[in-house]
């Protein structure tokens, strides 16, 4: 039974024979996060359905998709049972969204790594920027809008630690034939993971001059235009925008 808009408690129609992608509509904060496993789709082709949540708020039923109530999220064909029933199964939190992809549709282990030795060190750098880039930036980036309440030094607090974490990247790339985060010669998922945080319009959002940090400039610009990563900019900035509000984008 379709949801009606009274009752946001039932499950829409979604196909349930294709993965689906759980987005918001473009804005900072959600496109942030929900574009890194579209960098990953894009990349494997993976065919795939988006649906845009309104409100992960009021929309109850997809909490039983993503209990801390936040995009992205996916859900897959795959489905095991819990207290007898089927359910599909679901992944919430972008990192974990980029290790699953890889590890289901990367069979040729391009993005997740071909040996233990890759992946180990993938998941090093995935892990560290889900502590701390991931953590920091996303927290920064619900605090720098003006607020009626005084929270003090926290956004100079959180720009120190961003600052720090750009530090650690700048010196991972300026290693000998390191021109991506995790290996060196091929992006990964922890490449696809940190660039929506480590690009020159986030830092000039926060008043930091991207210049500072050479290498990760020009890591950023080269990850920008790989082409999978490009798609997927272009689509994740478009994602639940009306017809003037995409107008208005396309003239900028």
């Amino acid at each position: 039974m379709a949801a009606s808009p009274e009752d946001q408690s039932v499950r829409p129609p979604i196909p349930d024979d294709i993965l689906v992608l759980y987005v918001k509509k473009a804005s900072p904060t959600s496109t942030a996060n929900s574009v890194k496993p579209l960098m990953l789709i894009e990349a494997l082709n993976i065919p795939h359905h988006i649906h845009i949540i309104e409100s992960t708020s009021n929309e109850t039923w997809f909490h039983a998709v993503n209990p801390y109530k936040m995009v992205p999220a996916l859900e897959d064909v795959e489905t095991y049972e819990v207290n007898g029933q089927s359910q599909r199964l679901n992944i919430f939190d972008s990192s974990a969204c980029l290790t699953y992809l890889a590890e289901r549709y990367d069979t040729e282990g391009l993005y997740r790594g071909k040996t233990v030795s890759e992946r180990t060190i993938i998941m090093n750098w995935l892990m560290s920027y889900t502590a701390g880039l991931g953590a920091t930036g996303k927290i920064w980036l619900l605090m720098k809008a003006p607020k009626p309440v005084d929270i003090g030094e926290s956004l100079s607090v959180l720009l120190k630690y961003i600052r720090t974490e750009y530090d650690f990247l700048e010196t991972r790339l300026n290693e000998p034939g390191q021109l991506y985060i995790a290996l060196a010669d091929r992006p990964t998922i922890a490449d696809f993971a940190i660039l929506p945080l480590a690009n020159e319009k986030i830092a000039a959002s926060a008043d930091l001059d991207f210049d500072q940090w050479p290498k990760l400039k020009a890591w950023s610009e080269q990850m920008s235009s790989f082409r999978p990563v490009a798609r997927a900019l272009h689509r994740v900035a478009r994602f639940g925008l009306s017809s003037e509000e995409l107008a208005s984008l396309d003239a900028s």
